[in-house]
């Protein structure tokens, strides 16, 4: 015997009407800040086993900056806000990592501007291309225990759960998953790319700085999308 479909669930219907607008954009780069932040020290010891030791340092300050730029009156758009980040990691810090995670923003802003598809689409996209961005700067692939190896899988996930048809906040939430897995997977490679190459035997059993980075940007937009619900 036939039965009734179920009525739709009011969680579910909460979470495909979060659309990426102004604030949302906002409200993820400020959890993205705050998490890195309180993340500062960890990432600062990574990187001081096979370099400066100011990696947790800079992407604090430059996620700091970001948000300070946040309230400029002519922030006003989501493609706006993350192109205010990209511009902070240019500025603020100094190196590869201001280029590459700088770069990354930048192209998501500049795919959220151009778009004529939805934000979710177009979110992903800038995603795939600040991927792209982020390997051609850096000259790196995955498996060479840098920000790729959890910035990759992350994408992928992104755009498999896009295809799916899934709600921005469970894009976000696969991308995260992806992204720690990603990070977690850097422990057992030996650097092959940027300054850790060059201490490698003391860089294994670790994780990268730049991956572990990268997943915990994605485990606050996560959670920042849910808490729209």
């Amino acid at each position: 015997m036939l039965r009734p479909a179920a009525p739709p669930s009011p969680c579910r219907d909460a979470i495909n009407r979060i659309v990426l607008d102004t604030e949302l954009a906002k409200a993820l780069i400020r959890a993205a800040a705050r998490r890195v932040s309180d993340h500062q020290d960890e990432l600062s010891r990574l990187d001081a086993v096979a370099g400066d030791g100011d990696h947790g340092l800079n992407m604090a300050t430059a996620m700091t900056e970001a948000t300070n730029r946040l309230q400029d009156s002519q922030v006003t758009t989501s493609a706006e806000v993350f192109r205010a980040t990209g511009r902070a990691f240019h500025d603020a810090v100094g190196g590869a990592a201001g280029a590459l995670f700088g770069s990354f923003f930048a192209a998501i802003a500049g795919q959220l501007k151009s778009a004529h598809s939805s934000p979710r689409e177009a979110l992903v996209a800038g995603m795939e291309r600040g991927l792209a961005r982020v390997l051609r700067i850096g000259r790196t692939e995955p498996g060479q225990k840098t920000m790729v190896d959890a910035l990759a899988p992350a994408v992928d996930c992104a755009r498999t759960a896009l295809g799916e048809g899934s709600a921005l906040a469970e894009v976000l939430q696969a991308a995260a998953r992806a992204a720690r897995q990603g990070a977690m997977s850097t422990v057992a490679m030996e650097p092959r790319a940027g300054r850790a190459r060059y201490a490698a035997d003391r860089s294994i059993g670790t994780e990268d700085p730049g991956a572990c980075t990268v997943a915990l940007i994605f485990e606050a937009w996560a959670e920042a999308s849910a808490n729209e619900e």
